[in-house]
């Protein structure tokens, strides 16, 4: 009943009003102003008893009821003083201001109570194995599943040419390991691309508890590492912007023997404002990965291939061999859209295309 009609149509079809249940009866004893605010929005009985009593509302006055709690059956009282047969938005909002604070307003609704797990009856055979989740493993699923739940996931994603950071990678790499005992893999590259990108997008280096963004000051990239199929912990390299690509390598060398070490301290896993998963290795294609809360954002970086692809040149278009793999970002709706998101995929796709990655080694 809340949406608009045309000038041709009633504003409600009189017709014997429709019960509204023993329990909403109950409920209108209590709080008559309430009720009238529940009827104007599940019943068309209030508003064909507006009509049969001379008083006509529109649709827009309609909605302003709805929307702001208005005591319907005070403001008809007050047309019909007035002898007015109609009752236009106008009409609703100085009705309202002329009641200020005593006017009756629809409560938030209480949040609603955790939805209890359904039991599961397994069914367990005599040669099935039963292995109870690890406390790492039980945390991780309560944590995701949690997640979930809470946050409207979007995902995106897009192709991106590692080939000019293949090549740089290819030509340090070996002095790199020879010097820090370390492999140079594309993920300190990703990482900086990543970190250069956030500042310009202050909406994804950013947390949330659902009614307000925090744009953090601070770029700190957490890392999912997987600790041997037994559960994810994610350390954080904090003020990544500021270091270098080798200097992101160290660190997350680093960080990575922690984790697997079981020798993370708080302050490791502490801070983080934006998150990266990183399959490749393991030859994925796309991976969707769950947003780590408070964060709004986590990236996923899967298999860089070699693969035929168009590459133009002022002398025309050619296929040749190609670095080529997939990045893709889930993100949070509720504290940006997906424009933004596929802008911020834009950008870092062109960082990590174009950038001056030898400037990076000194």
């Amino acid at each position: 009943i809340l949406g608009g009609a045309s000038a041709s149509e009633p504003l409600a079809t009189p017709e014997a009003e429709k019960p509204i249940g023993d329990k909403a009866r109950e409920v209108a004893k209590a709080a008559p102003s309430l009720i009238a605010f529940e009827e104007v929005r599940t019943s068309r009985g209030l508003f064909g008893k507006a009509l049969q009593d001379g008083v006509r509302v529109t649709p827009l006055a309609r909605r302003l009821i709805a929307e702001q709690g208005i005591d319907l059956k005070g403001l008809l009282a007050d047309r019909r003083t007035k002898g007015v047969d109609r009752i236009a938005m106008k009409d609703v909002q100085a009705y309202a201001a002329a009641r200020g604070a005593t006017q009756p307003v629809l409560p938030h609704p209480a949040p609603a109570a955790p939805v209890p797990p359904v039991p599961v009856s397994l069914l367990v055979g005599p040669r099935d194995q039963v292995v109870a989740y690890s406390s790492v493993r039980q945390k991780t699923a309560d944590r995701l599943a949690e997640n979930w739940r809470t946050i409207p996931h979007v995902f995106q994603a897009l192709e991106v040419d590692f080939t000019a950071i293949d090549t740089v990678r290819k030509l340090q790499k070996d002095a790199f390991k020879a010097e820090h005992g370390l492999s140079l893999t594309f993920l300190p590259f990703i990482t900086k691309a990543i970190s250069v990108v956030l500042r310009e997008y202050p909406e994804i280096n950013a947390r949330t508890d659902g009614t307000r963004l925090i744009r953090c000051a601070d770029i700190n990239i957490g890392i999912a590492v997987d600790l041997s199929h037994k559960g994810l912990v994610v350390p954080v390299l904090h003020n990544a912007d500021e270091l270098t690509v080798p200097g992101i390598a160290r660190r997350l060398g680093r960080l990575v023997e922690k984790a697997r070490t079981g020798k993370l301290g708080a302050d490791d896993m502490a801070g983080g404002t934006y998150s990266i998963t990183n399959n490749g290795a393991f030859g994925t294609q796309f991976t969707a990965p769950i947003i780590n809360a408070p964060q709004v954002a986590i990236l996923s970086s899967d298999a860089i291939r070699l693969r035929p692809a168009v590459v133009s040149t002022s002398a025309g278009d050619f296929i040749a061999p190609r670095m080529l793999g997939m990045v893709g970002q889930s993100f949070d709706h509720r504290a940006f859209d997906g424009a933004y998101s596929a802008a911020f995929l834009s950008r870092l796709k062109s960082v990590l295309e174009t950038r001056n990655w030898d400037q990076e080694f000194g």
